[in-house]
């Protein structure tokens, strides 16, 4: 199986180096400092103790890369438009689309029970994304991998765990595209869990992101240091509540580990991925974490207080400063 990773930043330099190792044949579309490290030295990882350099194929250009039997997004939302355009000389016609992203992804409404099955506007203006890629080809992916890019061509991973990548048929239907591109994955000694039920997984992970990663841009702070000030870490809790009844309008029920959450040492000292952003004066995944979850909580007719303050504060600060 030839896979394709797009966006081989921290995320997907991670996936990437691991199934390079394993001898999956990987083509990489990358850009800048770090496509010309990967180029000269290789792609290196540094895992749980474990380091080492795999070389790949690796290019800005879509062209050089050619056809793929899968693709592997983990670019994020606000990339997704021009990477649709990019990516179409590495699609067969049956060539499936991993979205590896944080957040509601463009994907979402189709064939979702209840949904509108269209676009949303929030996170695909115009469709480009939903016209570009088709939401025939998409498979969901909830990303439980924190990593950084340490340098150009150097991605280290931060957790005691493996990279986790959950893995669901948009209709949360088995099917045989899913099983298969989560044995690779698994083969590459990461996990790739399947589930039937892929926005239930979303939604899981969008709690811990909406609640910390805003608050990480506001204040600089790490994940532990949210845990350990008694006042953010109040607003975390407010801000899960508030997303656990957002989520249960669109019936999927999120429990919310409180004594997890409150507990410091169960927290790493990483920088989010929307802190890393900011840290390097990227756009930020604000839509697709932050604003797509008001605009559900007021369809619902649902107040979100503490999550409408922090969107206040983190979009100024965005705005401010050219974001």
């Amino acid at each position: 199986m030839r896979i394709g990773v797009i966006g081989a930043g921290a995320v997907g330099g991670f996936m990437a180096g691991h199934l390079a190792r394993a001898g999956t044949d990987v083509a990489v579309l990358a850009r800048g400092p770090h496509l010309a490290a990967i180029r000269d030295r290789g792609l290196t990882v540094e895992t749980r103790g474990d380091r080492w350099t795999s070389k790949v194929a690796a290019s800005d250009n879509a062209s050089d890369l050619g056809p793929v039997d899968v693709i592997v997004v983990t670019a994020k939302g606000p990339a997704l438009p021009a990477i649709a355009a990019a990516i179409q000389p590495m699609l067969r016609p049956d060539t499936p689309v991993v979205c590896a992203m944080n957040g509601i992804p463009w994907w979402y409404e189709y064939r979702r029970a209840g949904g509108t099955g269209e676009p949303i506007e929030r996170v695909d203006p115009g469709a480009a994304v939903w016209d570009g890629i088709g939401p025939e080809r998409a498979i969901g992916c909830m990303i439980d991998c924190p990593a950084a890019v340490a340098e150009p061509g150097f991605v280290r991973h931060v957790a005691p765990r493996p990279g986790i990548f959950t893995l669901g048929e948009p209709d949360n239907s088995e099917s045989d595209r899913v099983r298969a591109i989560a044995k690779v994955i698994e083969d590459a000694a990461m996990e790739a869990p399947v589930t039937m039920d892929i926005r239930s997984a979303i939604w899981a992970k969008l709690l811990i992101n909406a609640s910390r990663s805003p608050l990480g841009v506001l204040t600089g702070s790490t994940e532990r240091g949210l845990a350990e000030n008694p006042e953010t870490l109040a607003l975390t809790l407010a801000i899960m509540r508030e997303a656990q009844a957002v989520a249960r309008s669109h019936g999927i029920e999120v429990t919310i580990d409180v004594a997890g959450q409150s507990d410091p040492d169960q927290r790493s000292q990483h920088r989010s991925s929307m802190l890393q952003d900011w840290d390097l004066g990227r756009p930020m995944e604000i839509d697709g974490i932050v604003r797509i979850m008001q605009d559900y909580g007021r369809a619902a007719d649902i107040a979100t207080p503490s999550l409408d303050a922090v969107a206040a504060l983190l979009g100024e600060k965005a705005r401010a400063a050219g974001a």
